[in-house]
């Protein structure tokens, strides 16, 4: 997606990065994740090298739909894609028909080839760890070893190392998390000039062009990808209605396994207490 405005208006590119030209070399997408309030969208300029995502700091979530960007990184056609809070239990209710969610999926297909999963340093949280479960629950759990875990207040380590504080942190769920992830994780400063930013993005891209190898290029993809695939020649909004058919069929299981397997529990602990009764 463009800017509007002429290119004179348009802020100088930093080396390694350039507008999206007719010729496309290598395609890789990008798609940002975590609950609100992470500054996803801002993380998802600075990849961009520019302002093209709405980001400011406020009290309520400001990104509501999905949007996508591009730019050149290298010999890379990078597109990213930034979402709303598609992921916490909370997403129930504001997108209950399940369609953001499902632009969600068409906007990332054939699927995405890295996931960025964005959290404060300092504040990985329950609700954060609701909305990487949703994340899990909408791509599959096979999406873990497609992501890369991206920190924002860099500025709080004061020097120190990324990696020696998730290894001595207290808080169990994330050093988890940052191991169920192939312990793929970088930190951004949000205050950093461009010159360090660009580094700071260096440092990310290095990461994703080395899980993209790792994948011998190849997107992640799961039934729903599969399905926007086969729908090609359809219309944009039967496409839709489609995938939310999918996703809302996927739902409905999900929650019925996991009743089931409450029932089977409570059954398990009523015959283990009949047990001891009986004794």
């Amino acid at each position: 997606m463009s800017l509007s405005g002429s290119e004179a208006d348009r802020p100088p590119v930093p080396t390694g990065f350039q507008f999206r030209s007719a010729q496309q070399e290598r395609r890789l997408r990008l798609l940002l994740a975590g609950r609100s309030g992470t500054r996803k969208s801002a993380r998802g300029n600075s990849i961009l090298q520019r302002k093209h995502f709405l980001s400011r700091l406020a009290a309520t979530a400001v990104t509501s739909a999905c949007a996508t960007g591009s730019c050149r990184w290298a010999s890379w056609d990078v597109e990213v894609l930034d979402t709303p809070d598609n992921f916490s239990p909370e997403v129930a209710q504001v997108d209950p028909g399940f369609k953001e969610r499902g632009r969600c999926s068409l906007l990332s297909a054939p699927g995405p080839h890295v996931v960025l999963l964005v959290t404060q340093l300092g504040r990985f949280t329950a609700q954060d760890l609701r909305a990487w479960r949703g994340v899990k629950a909408l791509f599959g759990a096979g999406i873990a070893a497609r992501t890369v875990v991206v920190f924002t207040r860099r500025e709080d380590l004061a020097g120190g190392s990324l990696q020696q504080y998730v290894r001595d942190t207290d808080n169990r769920a994330l050093r988890e998390l940052v191991a169920e992830c192939g312990g793929r994780c970088c930190a951004f400063d949000n205050q950093a000039a461009d010159r360090e930013q660009e580094a700071q993005v260096g440092e990310l891209m290095g990461l994703v062009e080395e899980l993209v190898r790792d994948h011998s290029g190849d997107p992640y993809t799961n039934d729903v990808y599969c399905l926007v695939q086969a729908l090609g020649g359809l219309s944009p909004k039967e496409r839709l209605r489609r995938v939310v058919e999918r996703l809302a069929a996927g739902q409905a299981v999900s929650v019925a396994h996991g009743w089931c397997k409450l029932g089977l529990a409570a059954l398990l602990g009523a015959l283990f207490l009949l047990y001891l009764l009986c004794r």
